[in-house]
């Protein structure tokens, strides 16, 4: 380890401080850290041996007797690091937490409100690699506060349906042992131990996003694997677990123990589907970006990205399998060609079209062809004639972009494509593709004020789902020249909320 001197601090790219100068106490230290313990699932006896450890630190870090408030090791110095609540502003917790100097303050002023990529100008790609820093150095804070030096995170694998009620130890108020795992900020059907996914959340837990056979997708088809990642699961299970002062809503959702050992379980996924054979980004501003946390010590320590990218077979106990009709690997990275997609069609918003509303009702919206009115006649055939010509190796992806709200957005929206008539609201048929949540949406997590920066305007993110052959062949037999595309909410009093979607396209690649 050794220290970085402020020169090589102010040219760290993400770690830039700006006017901040570190206090020789905090100067980070260059981290790269390696996996060298297995982590369990928590169904498991080696899991539940380290749950019990976790309890027991986590009730060490939320006493201010043992941890201070502003101690870097205090539980909600880690919860503000991935966001502060959605109640007060950065600026507002920053002097509550140190009305006098304090060297700790440096530190936080950096690293809370970080977490990627849920703020402006921040890249979708880093949602991964931030994470796995995160869990790894909160992991470590965990072997400092409990010496245990063996210990690792349990990870909760809730994409197997037998695993879909929060596990019993997170559900025990009031226990001696469990009590610091239990918050009531989850929905009530959560903490009674029934089924997450049939509760007020209603999402479906997948791994689709696994299909993706690219990182970070293409401009205008697969949108990739990370972005899709943190669509379902990673979202999907938020806003089951969680109310909206709880998982469901970003600024709230690391007060919840369950948040580190759901974390665990997508970086589990992650490296699932690099050892398949998926490739991470290798331009230089991806691999060289640098982010600042706390260490075990308290101190700053600097993550750089390439030196996460990869963990041994040994880190996990079990790895997870690409489902069925996943995209295979390319052995080279594709190289885009112009026209990009042999059919497109599309709902868009534009100067002249508001975006896709969405509320407490069904919304379905016609997808046509955009292209100039004067070649239309000449492209656009039937839809379901031109899907028809196409060969048999073209993929055919649903693609949303620029989800937004001005708030928390209960439940998901179930999403249909289909031709002429409404389509059946079975998710089990061949028009459903998927589901939407909101729980990463531009807007949904707004709380800073001017003078704190970090949380303002967040950029808006795009998803796609891949068409399986039962949808594709629905819609090569409707006979139809418009699709269309049908969102169906599973909640309800998201009219003020006001969820919405630029971008609707169907595209083929």
């Amino acid at each position: 380890m050794s220290e970085f001197n402020r020169r090589q601090l102010l040219l760290g790219g993400a770690i830039v401080f700006g006017s901040l100068a570190l206090p020789v106490s905090a100067k980070p230290l260059l981290i790269p850290r390696r996996q060298l313990h297995t982590r369990y699932s928590v169904a498991s006896a080696e899991g539940q041996a380290m749950l019990a450890i976790y309890a027991s630190a986590v009730k060490k870090m939320m006493d201010p007797a043992q941890y201070p408030e502003g101690n870097p090791l205090n539980w909600i110095f880690q919860w503000y690091t991935h966001f502060v609540r959605a109640d007060k502003t950065k600026q507002q917790e920053l002097a509550r937490v140190y009305p006098v100097n304090d060297p700790n303050k440096v530190l936080a002023t950096k690293v809370w409100d970080t977490c990627q990529a849920h703020s402006s100008g921040q890249r979708e790609d880093f949602f991964l690699p931030w994470h796995r820093m995160f869990i790894g150095y909160f992991e470590e804070i965990i072997r400092q506060v409990s010496s245990k030096p063996n210990f690792t995170l349990p990870y909760w694998d809730y994409t197997d349906p037998v695993q879909q009620i929060l596990p019993v130890d997170f559900r025990k108020q009031g226990d001696p042992v469990w009590n610091s795992l239990y918050r009531a900020s989850r929905w009530p059907q959560t903490n009674a131990g029934q089924n997450i996914t049939q509760g007020p959340g209603g999402a479906d837990l997948n791994l689709n996003a696994m299909k993706s056979n690219l990182y970070s997708g293409t401009s205008g088809g697969d949108a990739g694997f990370c972005a899709n990642l943190d669509m379902n699961p990673h979202g999907a299970l938020h806003v089951d677990v969680g109310n909206n002062v709880g998982m469901a809503s970003v600024p709230w959702a690391a007060n919840d123990p369950i948040f580190w050992l759901h974390h665990c379980n997508i970086d589990r996924i992650w490296a699932s589907w690099n050892f398949a054979g998926g490739k991470n980004p290798a331009d230089p501003a991806f691999l060289n970006t640098q982010f600042v946390f706390a260490g075990p010590t308290g101190g700053a320590v600097v993550g750089t990205v390439k030196d996460f990218l990869a963990v041994p077979k040994t880190a996990y106990d079990h790895y997870a399998q690409r489902p069925a009709g996943s995209l295979p690997f390319p052995k080279r990275m594709p190289v885009l060609l112009s026209p990009q997609f042999a059919l497109q069609m599309e709902n868009v918003a534009t100067e002249k079209s508001a975006p896709v509303r969405l509320g407490n009702a069904p919304v379905t919206v016609d997808l046509a062809n955009p292209a100039p009115a004067a070649e239309a006649t000449q492209r656009n055939q039937l839809f379901s004639a031109k899907l028809r010509s196409l060969k048999k190796q073209a993929n055919l992806f649903l693609r949303l972009e620029g989800l937004s709200a001005h708030g928390v957005v209960n439940g998901v929206y179930n999403v249909y494509v289909h031709a002429n008539d409404a389509p059946s609201q079975d998710t089990r048929g061949p028009a459903f593709v998927g589901q939407i949540n909101f729980f990463s949406a531009a807007g949904t997590h707004q709380h800073d004020d001017a003078t704190g920066g970090e949380g303002n305007n967040p950029d808006k993110k795009a998803f796609s789902f891949l068409l399986s052959a039962e949808t594709r062949a629905l819609l090569a037999q409707s006979n139809t020249d418009v699709p269309r595309v049908t969102l169906v909410p599973t909640g309800t009093g998201n009219a003020d909320a006001l969820p919405s979607i630029d971008k609707i396209a169907l595209v083929a690649s």
